[in-house]
């Protein structure tokens, strides 16, 4: 399914695919191993780890905007080359971090130039792909960053038995750089000639916010990744810590929640565009709130891998759907802005889950009970969905065609 989308969409779309798929090898390079290395390696407590992946996240938040802005002001494929070609050189300079503040300087920096990649790649999408084919274009992409995901933990594990962790960085930036080369080459400008003669200005960007049923949905993402960053934190120290997982047995946790992305998402997208998407967003939260509070009851890696099974399933449903209704509530001439808008918002809440997962993970006594923390918080919030399907309306929250393209001509 994967194939004919690509033959059949803008060859521009097939880059970006391709482009995803090489960049996140190096993302799945990195990020199994990013929070042992900096306890392990470094010798940091939980909570400056904490510190340090949540500035990493906070960082990005005003780099989302900025990036989102520039794509709408000189192009977006400027930012994209930047932004990737300056992530080469940041993930580089990883080698020689060796203290809490050094580390935590590279990874802002790393963090404020990465960011501004998705809101260009993003707008770029939503430009060449038509309002109903969005979904199945996004997910598309998921499935590429998915495959890379896979591959780059696989390298991970082959590398940390041979070298130090610190050594994955140097291999990260060389992949990054092979990114930036492939877009180089061959990605070409798609921003609409209409923004050409636009004015933009950082209060143009910031009066997104007015869009109230944007703004709902823009909020309730962040909190999906408040919860869902402690993944990204939390879970691997716990696993090694509290389960007595190995590195490459995480490693392989990664690649498995991967390898169902890969084999489901575009099926799964496929079948959910038929529900109301508000319902799509809620029933896949709950599922991985569902998934991250059955970690409570883990007790080796066989249990563990059946809660990331589950946490991944609510991933799936819920990023079938999230970027087209983002990229559909988005007005053409302001595209760059909506997609850092949203950006900003979720790599805010990620940020704030990291520093608040490490935080009350470093001061709990019975660790595990985190999890039903963290469970509860995800639950509890579905409610905000019902809220912005109504508020919304039909036009956005209704998939079906007739609806999409009055949607559309909305904006």
């Amino acid at each position: 399914m994967v194939l004919d989308d690509l033959k059949r969409f803008p060859r521009v779309f097939r880059v970006l695919v391709a482009s995803a798929l090489i960049e996140n090898m190096a993302f799945g390079l990195i990020i199994p191993f990013l929070a042992i290395y900096i306890i392990e390696d470094l010798g940091l407590e939980p909570w400056t780890a904490g510190v340090v992946l949540a500035g990493y996240m906070i960082a990005g938040v005003p780099s989302m905007i900025f990036g989102g802005m520039l794509a709408d002001k000189i192009g977006r494929r400027p930012v994209l080359l930047a932004s990737l070609g300056l992530m080469s050189l940041t993930m580089l300079m990883y080698f020689f971090a060796y203290d809490f503040v050094t580390l935590l300087i590279l990874v802002m920096a790393d963090s404020f130039v990465g960011s501004m990649y998705m809101p260009a790649a993003n707008a770029m999408i939503a430009d060449v792909i038509k309002s109903v084919d969005r979904p199945r274009a996004f997910s598309a992409l998921r499935v590429a960053w998915n495959v890379g995901t896979i591959f780059g933990p696989v390298m991970g594990m082959v590398l940390v038995v041979i070298y130090p962790i610190k050594v994955l960085f140097v291999f990260g930036a060389l992949i990054l750089a092979a990114a930036f080369f492939l877009n180089l080459v061959y990605i070409r400008e798609t921003r609409p000639e209409k923004l050409e003669s636009m004015r933009i200005t950082f209060r143009s960007v910031m009066s997104v916010a007015r869009d109230r049923p944007f703004l709902l949905l823009c909020s309730l993402s962040a909190i999906f990744w408040f919860f869902f960053a402690q993944w990204m934190s939390v879970l691997p120290v716990y696993a090694r810590t509290e389960l007595g997982v190995s590195l490459v047995e995480w490693a392989l946790t990664f690649t498995l929640s991967a390898v169902m992305i890969v084999s489901l998402q575009l099926w799964v997208t496929s079948q959910v565009v038929r529900f109301r998407r508000s319902l799509v967003l809620a029933v896949g939260q709950l599922i991985a709130a569902l998934g991250f509070g059955l970690i409570f009851l883990a007790t080796d890696l066989n249990s563990l891998i059946g809660c990331i099974v589950v946490i991944t399933i609510g991933e799936i449903l819920y990023m079938s759907i999230l970027s087209a209704i983002i990229a559909d509530m988005a007005p053409e001439v302001k595209r760059g802005m909506y997609m850092g808008f949203s950006g900003l918002v979720q790599q805010l809440g990620a940020g704030l889950g990291f520093l608040f997962g490490m935080t009350l993970y470093g001061l709990l006594v019975d660790t595990s009970v985190i999890w039903l923390i963290i469970a509860t918080i995800g639950a509890v919030t579905i409610v905000g969905y019902f809220v912005f399907a109504r508020i919304a309306g039909p036009s956005i929250d209704n998939p079906t065609p007739s609806s999409k393209g009055s949607a559309e001509k909305v904006h």
